[in-house]
């Protein structure tokens, strides 16, 4: 019997063959696709997270400032005497944040309409409570902050991008 030297019609239709069924394997292109869109979604994923949270936060401060202004509208009572009126309207807006760090609250000053003070509350005044807090969204292992604004202080570096006001008349 005669060696083939790898020149006859069968090696020829075999190599035919097997470049054609190589040619068109798509073997490999999910996992090409797949590398490609992960680090898409998961900025996505975790963009859809700090939204959350950040959204949750301001709910939360709010809720809690509307509880302070309305402790600050019906204390009136407290005129003169020790606690004042704004004491317990920040002591009632940091109980009621309590999912939040109450030490990077902020409450800014109150403010009155008329002759009104913390200590000589006025019926029928208007009293502006107002309070932020801080947020950082920066997206780990990225120089990307979702909440980009600057000028935070103190202990907290960062800004505060959070921050609600509610206005109530003094009974």
């Amino acid at each position: 019997m005669k060696l083939s030297n790898g020149y006859g019609i069968r090696p020829l239709l075999r190599r035919a063959r097997r470049a054609r069924s190589l040619a068109g394997r798509e073997e490999g292109n999910q996992l090409f696709e797949l590398a490609m869109v992960t680090p898409v979604l998961s900025m996505l994923l975790l963009g859809i997270l700090y939204g959350g949270i950040t959204f949750y936060n301001y709910v939360e401060l709010a809720n809690a400032v509307a509880i302070g202004a309305r402790t600050l509208a019906t204390s009136r009572a407290a005129n003169g005497s020790t606690p004042t009126a704004c004491s317990l309207e920040e002591t009632a807006l940091q109980n009621a944040a309590g999912n939040l760090t109450t030490s990077k609250i902020t409450i800014a000053a109150e403010t009155f309409t008329g002759s009104s003070t913390c200590s000589l509350l006025q019926p029928g005044a208007a009293g502006t409570v107002s309070a932020t807090y801080p947020c950082n969204l920066a997206i780990p292992f990225s120089n990307i902050n979702l909440c980009p604004v600057t000028g935070g202080t103190g202990s907290c570096p960062t800004a505060y991008c959070i921050s609600a006001t509610t206005t109530v008349y003094i009974q």
